[in-house]
């Protein structure tokens, strides 16, 4: 997987699918497949995921859901309440 990783130019962090059983941690934002894209904040709240209620709807709904979190962070309203 690092081999994959570095020779395809990936610049996120990924941990081995069957390595998930040795971080606890990581266990709860462990989809039911490869790829998951899971996107938490700060508390470890769950803000979007590749997977559905079980189903994969892929890497284009968190990115969506990504881009909708920005644009409420940047929107005037929200900066001024900072």
């Amino acid at each position: 997987m690092a081999t994959y990783m570095r020779e395809s130019g990936m610049p996120w962090p990924a941990i081995e699918y069957g390595k998930l059983a040795n971080v606890p941690a990581l266990q709860k934002y462990a989809g039911k497949g490869i790829p998951d894209l899971v996107v938490v904040d700060a508390s470890g709240k769950v803000l979007a995921d590749s997977f559905v209620g079980g189903k994969y709807v892929g890497p284009g709904k968190v990115l969506d859901d990504l881009s909708a979190i920005f644009a409420r962070a940047s929107s005037p309203q929200v900066a001024a309440n900072r």
